[in-house]
């Protein structure tokens, strides 16, 4: 994976909307022709597009669990109509082929060795900010805590940081294996999985590792354990 563009999704939306802004007058003077500047300036929407469609979805899908949640058992305060969710998500743009980061990253190689690229160009289009060596996460480590709802629902509550979410493994009852139970890129994440035996209560223990672009990075959090009641 290159390291031209940012690694958090936070920030590549931050960059893709400098690139846009600052990209297309810069061009021409870097040796970029027209119908090239047009695809990068796709490239760089469709990455916006797709990262904040996911980030939308996740949001959507929390949303409506706690709208089931509220439906199904009720909810205090005197609420006794929740709003139904309504999913609005971003418009999107011209379609283009897969691969968008090393298009990217490759243009800002390529600008880097023009002969007119200074150190205002650099600064324009973040160069300088993202030359920067990257943090090395290797000791990054998932902190969370768990609540046991009613009806056998554990809820994970868990710190973000600069990450894009988390894989969450799972065990439950007697098993000796981790299983992969899901993933969140927004806390809290709710275990809705059905008691084993109904109306029995059972142990439930979960790991969580951090994840930027779908690679795990750092370590396992400590092991979470908790009883899952009715």
């Amino acid at each position: 994976m290159s390291t031209n563009i940012p690694q958090d999704n936070n920030g590549r939306v931050a960059w893709s909307l400098n690139f846009e802004n600052k990209f297309q007058s810069l061009a021409e003077s870097l040796g970029f022709g027209a119908d090239e500047t047009k695809s990068l300036l796709d490239d760089s929407r469709m990455m916006r597009f797709v990262i904040l469609s996911s980030q939308v979805s996740s949001v959507f899908s929390k949303t409506c669990t706690a709208f089931k949640n509220e439906m199904l058992g009720g909810v205090g305060e005197g609420i006794t109509e929740p709003q139904i969710p309504v999913y609005q998500p971003p418009t999107p743009p011209e379609h283009v082929r897969a691969n968008i980061l090393e298009r990217l990253s490759n243009a800002l190689q390529r600008a880097k060795l023009h002969p007119n690229f200074n150190q205002t160009i650099a600064e324009q289009l973040m160069y300088a900010t993202i030359e920067t060596p990257q943090k090395s996460f290797d000791d990054a480590k998932p902190k969370a805590a768990a609540t046991a709802l009613v009806g056998g629902v554990i809820r994970l509550d868990w710190t973000k940081s600069k990450f894009d979410g988390i894989y969450i493994d799972s065990q439950r009852g007697n098993e000796t294996e981790w299983k992969r139970l899901d993933f969140d890129m927004r806390s809290p994440y709710e275990d809705e999985r059905p008691l084993s035996e109904i109306g029995k209560p059972e142990q439930r223990r979960y790991r969580l590792i951090y994840f930027i672009d779908n690679k795990t990075v750092g370590m396992w959090s400590d092991t979470i354990n908790i009883a899952a009641t009715p």
